[in-house]
């Protein structure tokens, strides 16, 4: 077995994902970007994709709210997000980019747009358009596989 059927797609999946974050992370920092986790890079990218409540992204990610809030508070601190009150409930607080946050924003819109062309580059662009495409794909929600006895 080569060593590609031995890795998952799960695992190809996040090491994809960290290639990713990995690249943007430097090249943040090349541009006078603060350094943030990997964490705090998911908790961003939650807040891109519109979740805007701490509970929302923790379930997202599946961590605990404790763990969401505090990289809330170090991405707070960093000057990237705030934590303004929900309109919709007053003792809720909801995340939005900050004015500072939002043009650190658009820089890394622009590196992701420059290391997916590097990904071409690299791969060719016929697999970056398949990757793409089975990414955008929808999948459904996650299937529900019966248990075989003794695997639980």
């Amino acid at each position: 077995m080569n060593t590609s059927e031995q890795t998952n797609l799960a695992q190809l999946i996040i090491r994809a994902f960290y290639w990713m974050d990995e690249g943007l992370q430097q090249n943040l920092r090349k541009s006078g970007g603060p350094e943030v986790s990997h964490a705090q890079s998911m908790v961003i990218l939650c807040v891109g994709e519109g979740f805007r409540r701490p509970s929302q992204i923790a379930d997202r990610l599946g961590v605990s709210r404790q763990a969401v809030h505090q990289s809330l508070r170090e991405l707070v601190g960093h000057g990237l997000v705030e934590l303004v009150p929900d309109e919709l409930d007053k003792r809720a607080k909801v995340v939005k980019l900050s004015k500072t946050g939002m043009p650190k924003h658009l820089v890394a819109a622009d590196i992701l747009v420059e290391l997916e062309a590097a990904l071409a580059a690299r791969i060719g662009k016929r697999h970056v358009k398949q990757l793409r495409d089975a990414l955008e794909a929808d999948w459904g929600e996650p299937v529900q596989l019966s248990v075989r006895k003794g695997a639980a």
